[in-house]
């Protein structure tokens, strides 16, 4: 029984950190960091979302997501991802908003 403990006290251990992994910044996937820009010209209307990498990244970037479900990586400095952002942030509202009942 003692051993069986140890086990399941090692796993909710375990469990724990990695939980935690996800939090610190330091820890990232690298598929949510941009190494590259596109040089293409972002079209709003073709986009999902958007979010911004991680400031553990090795460069600033915008991670946006297509209708198709592709990722582009576009720099955060340029004036057209920008104005996508607030576009999209704007379009995004929650489809259960509608439903609200504001008194």
């Amino acid at each position: 029984m003692k051993i069986s403990m140890a086990a399941l006290s090692f796993l909710i251990l375990a469990a724990a950190l990695g939980s935690q992994a996800s939090i610190i910044p330091r820890f990232h996937h690298p598929s949510d960091c941009c190494f590259s820009y596109t040089s293409r010209r972002i079209r709003c209307t073709l986009m999902e979302d958007y979010f911004e990498t991680s400031s553990g990244c090795p460069k600033p970037g915008v991670i946006f997501t297509t209708k198709k479900g592709q990722r582009v990586c576009a720099n955060p400095s340029d004036s057209r991802v920008q104005d996508c952002m607030i576009y999209l942030t704007l379009t995004l509202v929650p489809k259960d908003l509608g439903t609200l009942n504001l008194r």
